[in-house]
Parts: C-alpha cells; structure tokens; sequence
C-alpha cells in the first residue's frame, strides 16, 4: 500500500509540474516568446506568411529580413534564457527619398530600443534591384551644408559609420550606438568602385 500511496504523489505531483510548464510556455508564448527560432520569427508583427530571405548573426543575436507579399521587414532575433526566443525589434523597409540619385534604388530601414546598459540596440537594414549598387554605408555625418563623397573623409566625420554589403540585393546589421548617436542616419548606396550613386536619409 506504501508503494501505491508514493506512486500515486509522484504522479500528482508530475501532472502539476507539466500542467505549470504548459501554462508558462503558454503565457510567454503570448508574450511573443517562443520555443523556437522560426516560431518567434513567424509569431512576431507581421504575422503574416513569409519567409527569410536574409540572416546575419551578431553573438546571440540575429538580424534577418522577412519577405511578405506586403513587403519585407527587418527583425532582431534573441534567445532568452536558453529555453524561449524573442523578437525585440521589427523595422518595415520603405523606399527612400533621396538628396542624390534616383528614386526607388534603396529600400531601407532602422529600428533603435535603449537596453538595460543605457546604449540603443539598434538594427538597419537595406534592399536594392540596381545591380549597380553593391554596398550600402550607412553613416551620421552632416549633410545639411556639404555632401561628402570621398569615404575616408565620411568616416572621419560620423560617429556612425556601418558598411553593409548586399547578398542578393539585401544586408542588414545590429549595433549597440551612444544615445547620441542612435538617429540621423545617412544611406549611401555605393558601386564596386565606391562611386555614389544614391544618397539620402
């Protein structure tokens, strides 16, 4: 009887333990946190079918752009505790305007939180169909006043200055930037040879 008595409460006792682990992953799955990568990815806004067509992973992080039929969007993707994942950032790409260049030849986007370090996790990315275009900088200098084309001299006048180069007409990127320095950013889309060809914010 001993052994029926101690049967039985280890069995209560596993079906209170499952019953608990169904209703937190159930709960932080409402949360947007998922068991898995793919999970989180297609949970998160927009939840909408698509697919990855881009990935670059940062450490933990991953920066991906997902293909919809209404567009393509960027999301930061992280795990949490080693059990669930997360999407804490998702950007829509959108045409950019530009001060140089023809319109329609960038795509781009950013998306910038400040974290628990008082920095900005910040994502960009960018998409092209002109095949001219092979990097994207992204940078923080002033245009107001003087466009700068020369590299070498726009590096040496941002605090942000992030080369992307396209795969198949799409990159993206993850950076934790300065308060100060997380907004204003220039979008440069560039040839092999580092001419410019389009310019804007």
């Amino acid at each position: 009887m001993k052994g029926v008595f101690m049967d039985r409460k280890i069995l209560r006792r596993s079906i209170v333990l499952i019953v608990l682990l169904l209703l937190i992953i159930y709960l932080f799955n409402k949360s947007g946190y998922s068991l898995t990568e793919n999970n989180a990815i297609r949970n998160s806004y927009p939840s909408k079918d698509g697919e990855v067509i881009y990935v670059k992973d940062y450490g933990n992080k991953k920066t991906i752009i997902w293909k919809t039929n209404n567009g393509n969007y960027a999301k930061l993707v992280e795990p949490k505790w080693d059990i669930f994942y997360h999407v804490s950032h998702v950007a829509e790409l959108y045409p950019m305007t530009p001060v140089v260049g023809q319109e329609g030849d960038i795509k781009r986007t950013w998306s910038a939180s400040l974290n628990s370090n008082k920095m900005f996790e910040t994502i960009f990315a960018v998409a092209s169909d002109n095949p001219e275009i092979k990097r994207v900088i992204v940078s923080n200098d002033n245009i107001d006043n003087v466009i700068l084309d020369n590299i070498e001299e726009i590096k040496e006048n941002s605090t942000v200055f992030i080369e992307l180069k396209l795969e198949d007409g799409f990159a993206a990127a993850y950076s934790e930037l300065k308060t100060k320095d997380a907004g204003g950013f220039i979008f440069r889309g560039i040839d092999e040879k580092g001419k410019i060809i389009i310019l804007g914010r």
